[in-house]
């Protein structure tokens, strides 16, 4: 069910290059120093990863005793998003168990405005879209051992925001059915239905709450697929306190999308088979809600496909939630 104006949600989207990152010789020269006097040996060569939508460094850098480092970058002066995002990462990224499976924070520094942080290289690529069911099998068996490791929540990781905290930023159809966003942004079909969303919306937050930490932007280019057979999950810079299985949802909005079955990884899927119908329709409402007023937010010029990505998600996860629904 989506507006014959708007794209399928099976329509085709680069997931490859869709952001646009400094390189390392646009760094300043202090950046470029002070990384190469920590990690103890020049750069010889540097490959930006371009995969994402923040601004900031990101590439796997070849040193000349060679090791590889990947190394992220961003600076508060120059207005990036990623700064605040990157610093916390690497508050979270030092205190992740190692049981996580995730690329180890190795060092971060701060050099001036900027915050640098260096990870190990892994040797890995990103799932490829559409999903194909081996990857996505893989990817699935993982997030069954990520729940077990952060759930509770371990203490290194705590105090961790809540539901509760994200409420005001999962409420699109609350402040559109009180007048406070634009109606005209919903695809046409679902305008008559406002209020109903509006009401399964504002028990998102309680049906989601819990006591694990998850990950909370969990797509496939947050993911790694490491040439020895482990799944990484990367960027930890939304961990919230919320259900297991909320991480799962998020991404089966893109499974959906490329047209897998999504409904029966929710039925025989350990996080997902016993959670009540309602409390992932309230969550799944809640994400679709976020991603209709998000795709219609102005463009980003250091993030040119973010909004066209959000747009897809807005697509997919109303089309998924339409079948749903109609149950």
């Amino acid at each position: 069910m989506h507006d014959e104006t708007t794209p399928s949600p099976r329509a085709a989207v680069p997931h490859r290059g869709t952001a646009s990152r400094p390189r390392w010789h646009a760094l300043p020269d202090a950046v470029r120093a002070a990384v190469e006097s920590r990690a103890g040996a020049a750069v010889l060569d540097a490959a930006s990863q371009d995969g994402g939508f923040t601004e900031g460094f990101a590439s796997r850098l070849r040193l000349g005793d060679g090791r590889r480092l990947f190394v992220k970058a961003a600076s508060a002066s120059r207005g990036e998003h990623a700064h605040h995002a990157y610093r916390h990462e690497a508050v979270v990224a030092a205190v992740l168990p190692t049981s996580v499976p995730a690329p180890r924070l190795l060092w971060s520094l701060d050099v001036g405005d900027w915050v640098v942080l260096a990870f190990e290289d892994v040797e890995a690529t990103a799932p490829h879209r559409p999903w194909r069911p081996d990857e996505l099998a893989a990817v699935l068996a993982a997030l069954g051992d990520l729940a077990e490791v952060l759930t509770p929540a371990p203490g290194a990781l705590l105090p961790l925001g809540t539901t509760a905290d994200l409420d005001p930023e999962l409420s699109f159809w609350r402040r559109c059915a009180a007048g406070d966003a634009d109606a005209a942004l919903v695809p046409a079909p679902w305008r008559a239905r406002i209020d109903e969303l509006a009401a399964l919306e504002g028990r998102w937050a309680q049906a989601a709450a819990g006591d694990s930490a998850v990950h909370f932007d969990l797509r496939d280019d947050n993911i790694l697929l490491a040439d020895d057979g482990r799944v990484l999950v990367c960027d930890w810079n939304w961990v919230q306190l919320a259900a297991p299985w909320v991480d799962l949802i998020g991404l089966l909005i893109s499974v959906h999308g490329d047209g897998l079955d999504a409904e029966h990884v929710v039925a025989t899927h350990a996080l997902t088979r016993d959670v009540p119908h309602a409390s992932i329709d309230a969550f799944l409402v809640a994400l679709a809600g976020y991603f209709v007023g998000a795709a219609a937010s102005p463009p980003v010029p250091t993030s040119p496909w973010l909004r066209v990505h959000q747009a897809w998600a807005r697509d997919a996860g109303l089309d998924w939630l339409a079948a749903r629904l109609a149950r």
